[in-house]
């Protein structure tokens, strides 16, 4: 159980700093850039690793109807949460956006009443209030304004609203992604997925934003294999961690990631009313742990 743990909770700490360092260098020259740096960066890191893998292990046994279909779905999805995602953290700071993340096992709870006719256990609705509640004491400062101000400034902080979309995308290719990772292997299926997330992803904001590849390549190539580099470790210890136990209790603990965005929000861009924010994110954190250990 220790391994998984620590490595959910690495994942979480990478794709935090991921994200700092993403905001930092490049948020100036657009979210279309980040997504190239979060997605292209990783490539020299991962693909070596696919060809090594498919060479020594007979990867290319893993290709069934089942498992390209399934790919190709989880790239249509992931590729729009990605956009969202940087869009989100580069027009709102870390502190706001990222913490809503945590709505993740929320909609999961959600869609399987609605698929599934799940119910809720009294756990499971502690989970949400808590959750809830941190999401309002994230925009407590703004309740000079009226009692619903910091829900409203929900929908008005605009990368918070973006954040809350990518949760509800994240709740689906998290179960997409585990269903990959068990039609073949957790290393191969890191390596493999995030190259071809890569060049997909490249391709596809190339001909959406009509973007300079070539020279935003050229001038900041230090920043993102900077970011590349740690996203990669993000991909490796997520599939390695989800490997080793159920989707819903290593999302729970990668989840970490909203406490250290407020942490580095904090260190790196000197974001304002942190203890507020950082006594929001313990609820929330709170919560989803209630949310899936407990419901």
């Amino acid at each position: 159980m220790l391994i998984w743990c620590l490595f959910a909770i690495l994942a979480g700490f990478f794709v935090a700093l991921s994200d700092a360092l993403n905001k930092k260098y490049l948020s100036s020259v657009g979210y279309p850039y980040m997504v190239i740096a979060r997605t292209l960066g990783s490539f020299p890191f991962l693909f070596p690793i696919f060809l090594f893998l498919t060479h020594h292990y007979n990867g290319l046994s893993y290709f069934s109807f089942q498992f390209v279909s399934n790919v190709s779905l989880l790239l249509i999805l992931e590729i729009t949460a990605t956009i969202l995602y940087m869009k989100g953290i580069k027009v709102s700071p870390l502190s706001l956006t990222l913490p809503f993340l945590s709505f993740t096992p929320i909609f999961i709870i959600l869609t399987g009443y609605i698929l599934l006719s799940e119910k809720i256990s009294k756990e499971g609705a502690l989970g949400i209030i808590l959750v809830v509640a941190g999401s309002y004491c994230i925009n407590f400062p703004s309740i000079k304004e009226g009692f619903l101000a910091p829900i409203k400034a929900i929908k008005k902080e605009k990368g918070s609203f973006l954040l809350l979309q990518v949760a509800f995308i994240y709740s689906i290719t998290s179960v997409l992604g585990k269903k990959g990772l068990l039609l073949s292997n957790p290393l191969w299926f890191a390596s493999f997925y995030f190259s071809i997330l890569a060049i997909v992803s490249t391709l596809s904001i190339k001909i959406l934003y009509r973007i300079k590849l070539w020279e935003f390549i050229k001038k900041y190539y230090k920043a993102i294999l900077v970011i590349g580099l740690t996203q990669g470790l993000m991909c490796y210890c997520h599939m390695i961690a989800l490997s080793q136990i159920e989707t819903a209790y290593m999302i729970a603990l990668k989840r970490t990631s909203i406490l250290f965005a407020v942490i580095l929000g904090y260190l790196m861009f000197k974001e304002t009313y942190f203890l507020i924010r950082f006594f929001a994110v313990i609820l929330m954190l709170v919560g989803i742990l209630i949310i899936t250990f407990l419901r």
